[in-house]
């Protein structure tokens, strides 16, 4: 059974691939060949199998490889798959992947913002929403759009690791809290006052 990639040797593999495509100046190309592989390979069980079958020689696995995408991809993008296979990291290919899309993300100054609605956003809520965001982080921003009615009704922002709560169900949890922590730090004043002392006293 293969090893668990850690994150920086998948670090790794996707800077490598990041260097080679920006360098060939082939980028965008790479990035969709890669993303269309691992959907490739996710379809594919069979394949997946024979590649990270460890009694199978690298040469079968290549030739293979080779038939099947030469001259249909960049050959940054074979020699990419080719070495994954050969270091037997083909099961950790999706996760390089995934690595290797948010690095191309920083590199061409783009975030992914999750928009969580309880409707979906009209045409020109999504124009604003965007305009807003993109003046904020100061980047491209690309809007990965969510629809949950529970939130009852404004926005839920997730921007990395950060959120930003404009949702109704957002502010009542806030009032909620608040007022938990006010039972919490004064329950001596809220208890309810002698109503003698209230009125002076007993009636003479």
């Amino acid at each position: 059974m293969a090893k668990a990639l850690s994150g920086w040797k998948a670090r790794r593999y996707a800077i490598a691939l990041l260097q080679a495509a920006v360098k060939a100046n082939e980028l965008d190309r790479v990035e969709a060949e890669v993303q269309a592989l691992s959907e490739m390979l996710n379809r594919s069980p069979q394949l997946m199998k024979f590649l990270a079958q460890p009694l199978v020689p690298f040469e079968e696995k290549a030739k293979r490889l080779r038939q099947r995408l030469e001259g249909r991809v960049s050959p940054i993008t074979l020699n990419f798959l080719l070495a994954v296979v050969k270091h037997k990291r083909i099961e950790a290919f999706d996760h390089i992947v995934r690595v290797f899309t948010e690095l191309v993300r920083e590199y061409r100054g783009e975030v992914i913002a999750e928009v969580i609605t309880a409707v979906p956003l009209t045409d020109e809520e999504r124009a604003m929403t965007l305009k807003r965001l993109q003046e904020i982080t100061g980047k491209k921003v690309l809007l990965s759009e969510k629809v949950d009615p529970s939130i009852v009704g404004g926005m839920r922002i997730i921007v990395g690791d950060k959120l930003l709560d404009l949702s109704l169900r957002g502010h009542l949890e806030r009032i909620r809290e608040h007022l938990r922590q006010v039972f919490i730090a004064a329950p001596a004043e809220l208890a309810l006052a002698d109503p003698d002392q209230e009125d002076g006293g007993d009636e003479k």
